[in-house]
């Protein structure tokens, strides 16, 4: 039978006082592949920043440090030799786990690494962890240790923690019973192919995890929902929390101040598409070109690209590739330079140039896919077509660059709608709350720092 409050034994100082130990601060360990390169990346580095003031300790652990920030600790995965040959032997796993006959455009990485296998020994002592995008970096197989060392959120950035190893499944839904015949592999050897085996060994690794020590985080309503459609993940508890943006790094620069510094003209109608990679089919940039060509004859037009991949293509006076843009500097301004943000993703999570370009107030256009139209509200603060339909998206674009008035009230609209509900302020705020709440359900945690009687 536990005891009672009244049955426990009270401390006292040397002046015969009641002792109260202190309450230390919540230990938070961030996992992810990379500190800052990549969506997923930026949103867990922007929610480790904004946790401190919500009074959690947070640290980052990564395999590919971009900072030199103190809280960023860097995985090595043959310490103690020096971190450089870490890297090195980090970069050769990656390659070599990577299949090579996966379809062009299609990201797929299994559930097993060559160099992950270590991560829990290179933990720093804290009280939970949170994983984000580790892929390449995370080996499934050490879960079930991690959970019993401390208890585990995992935010989920895209799909493939619960497919057999695609990020994003397309049209495919055999994620929800058990993968195989994949389309996104060059050649499948049919029902029993790579995907279902690396499914079946997830769901092995699964099993063994306790709800009560594993919580999943989903960005937007739309994952959470596959989340629950999934063979390997619908037994543990799912929370939505939305990434949030850093208010003090995206807001609205002067329009002619933006396009002096990447000089474009000041009188253009703009039309400006981000990605990590432009040519990524998921990504949609084909309904773009399709839609441009629709919507040519707009007086002034002009297409903006950011990201990397190929774009020699893009010749004419209608196009201006900026290159891969990186700082928040630059990329507040190709936001506030623009009319519009084109977005025309064909499967997205809640992806965060939305909200960047929302911030700047500048309103976005796109589909209706995957978790967009939860930031985007049709006809208040963007423009959303059907999934695929480039006719209405061109129509949607040609309406706000012809239109000034519908253009300004949009972006009202959507800075209005960031500053309410996608802070990064109540991000943080959202996600401490539930740190809290796991942590006290767990009956060994201790609210109080450990006592040492010598120093009582």
């Amino acid at each position: 039978m536990s005891k009672t409050s009244t049955d426990e034994p009270l401390l006292h100082d040397q002046d015969n006082r009641p002792y109260v130990a202190p309450v230390r601060s919540l230990r938070v360990v961030q996992i992810c592949t990379t500190a800052a390169h990549g969506g997923a990346a930026k949103a867990a580095h922007r929610l480790h920043r904004a946790l401190a003031k919500e009074e959690i300790e947070s640290q980052m652990l990564v395999a590919k440090r971009c900072s030199t920030d103190e809280d960023t600790l860097e995985y090595n995965p043959v310490k103690p030799v020096p971190a450089a040959l870490g890297r090195a032997f980090f970069r050769l796993g990656r390659r070599w786990q990577h299949p090579r006959f996966r379809k062009a455009g299609a990201y797929f990485t299994p559930e097993w690494t060559l160099t992950g296998w270590r991560l829990a020994s290179q933990l720093p002592p804290c009280d939970l962890l949170n994983l984000h995008w580790v892929s390449d970096l995370l080996d499934y197989r050490i879960l079930p240790h991690l959970t019993a060392r401390a208890p585990v959120v995992w935010t989920f950035h895209d799909m493939n923690a619960f497919t057999g190893g695609c990020h994003y499944s397309g049209t495919c839904e055999r994620y929800t019973a058990q993968c195989g015949a994949c389309p996104q592999l060059k050649t499948s050897s049919g029902e029993g192919d790579m995907t279902r085996r690396i499914l079946n060994r997830k769901q092995e690794i699964f099993a063994r995890i306790s709800p009560a020590r594993f919580n999943i985080i989903c960005p937007s309503r739309w994952l959470a929902r596959e989340v629950g459609r999934s063979t390997l993940c619908r037994r543990f508890d799912t929370h939505i929390i939305p990434n949030g943006v850093n208010l003090r790094d995206y807001y609205p620069v002067e329009r002619a101040e933006a396009r002096r510094r990447f000089n474009l003209p000041a009188k253009a109608k703009i039309v400006l598409f981000v990605a990590e990679q432009i040519e990524d089919p998921r990504k949609g940039f084909s309904f773009l070109l399709k839609a441009i060509e629709a919507i040519r004859a707009v007086p002034g037009l002009l297409l903006v690209t950011l990201g990397r991949g190929d774009t020699s293509f893009l010749t004419g006076p209608l196009f201006r590739h900026l290159g891969p843009l990186q700082d928040v500097e630059s990329l507040r301004s190709a936001y506030s330079a623009a009319d519009i943000f084109a977005i025309p993703s064909l499967q997205d999570n809640l992806p965060n140039t939305i909200l960047e370009s929302m911030a700047c107030g500048t309103p976005v256009a796109g589909f209706d896919a995957g978790g967009m139209g939860e930031a985007i509200v049709d006809g208040q603060t963007g423009l959303l077509a059907a999934t695929g339909d480039a006719t209405a998206f061109a129509a949607n674009l040609r309406s706000v660059l012809e239109d000034p008035w519908q253009r300004r009230a949009l972006g009202r609209e959507s800075l209005a709608r960031i500053r309410q509900e996608f802070t990064v302020t109540l991000q943080a705020r959202r996600y401490a709350a539930l740190y809290r709440e796991i942590i006290q359900s767990q009956p060994a945690w201790k609210t109080t720092c450990e006592l040492d009687p010598g120093n009582i």
